[in-house]
């Protein structure tokens, strides 16, 4: 008899070894429970600059136009206490700027996200295959921070070459934080999904192009969240910071270098914002499970 998947559960290659676990699937094929998840803390540093227009339109697909000013969101982040790694823990680098994309029946407001480095091989290839994110590896050092200096600091690299760093400082604590990421504003976050086909040459285009996100469909009553933030323990710091991104030869990144430099690209007009957030709450709260497609038009 050969192998049949259960349509009731998530899988990635390879299929045939049965259900895959991961943030949004029990490794018995189903969704974890609260307790199961246990509760997770993050540290997550974010800064803000001012660039020029014409150089962000070149970075969006077809359907998207700018939306406001063109402010790009860097944010690097550690997520610890992981439920869906055994309690281990990871890096992150991401970048947003805001967008309206205009689909085939939706018109969502929010922020494109065009690159994510992780520092867990596991955290990327659930997020790229089952969430549509454009996830690459990067190592991270554990983010440097002391709240009684009101300073923070964190790097990104590949083998040798660090392509990225963030230092915050004269951070002040804000007495009475807004439950959310640094940079939200309830916009609809979104990722655009590629996949190529597999032919010779690669010449026969995507198996699929679209964007993702979690954004509640309009008229259905949801929220528009990432993250479930309503039993999480917040703490947030304001201040200063400055950012630098670290071009790249081919050697320095194979495979990247073309990603870091074209971010690099962004002119940094000027700074307009920093943060940093700590937060603590239930596990499952960050497995993102309501993230859908958006029919391109």
């Amino acid at each position: 008899m050969t192998f049949v998947p259960n349509a009731g559960s998530r899988y990635r290659m390879p299929i045939m070894f049965g259900a895959a676990p991961g943030p949004r699937q029990h490794p018995d094929g189903r969704m974890w429970t609260v307790e199961e998840a246990g509760r997770m803390n993050a540290q997550w540093m974010k800064i803000g600059y001012r660039t020029d227009p014409a150089k962000l339109e070149k970075l969006l697909p077809a359907g998207f136009s700018l939306r406001g000013d063109p402010i790009v969101s860097v944010s690097c982040a550690w997520f610890k206490n992981m439920y869906w790694l055994a309690g281990r823990g990871y890096g992150i680098l991401s970048v947003d700027f805001p967008v309206t994309y205009q689909g085939k029946t939706e018109r969502l407001d929010g922020a494109l996200c065009p690159i994510i480095w992780e520092g867990s091989p596991d955290a990327i290839m659930t997020g790229r295959e089952e969430l549509g994110f454009p996830k690459m590896f990067a190592r991270f050092s554990e983010i440097d921070w002391d709240p009684a200096a009101g300073r923070a600091a964190c790097d990104a690299a590949w083998f040798d070459h660090t392509f990225f760093d963030i230092a915050l400082h004269d951070m002040v604590e804000e007495a009475n934080p807004k439950k959310q990421l640094p940079g939200s504003n309830g916009g609809a976050q979104m990722y655009y999904k590629y996949m190529p086909r597999t032919s010779p040459g690669g010449r026969e285009g995507a198996d699929l192009a679209y964007v993702t996100t979690s954004a509640a469909l309009a008229g259905s009553g949801g929220a528009v969240a990432n993250i479930n933030f309503d039993e999480f323990e917040f703490r947030r710091w304001t201040g200063k910071g400055s950012l630098q991104w670290h071009r790249a030869t081919f050697e320095q990144l194979p495979l990247s270098a073309h990603i870091v430099n074209g971010i690099a690209d962004l002119d940094i007009l000027e700074f307009t914002d920093a943060e940093m957030v700590q937060f603590t709450g239930p596990g499952i709260g960050v497995a993102m499970n309501s993230h859908r497609v958006v029919e391109p038009a």
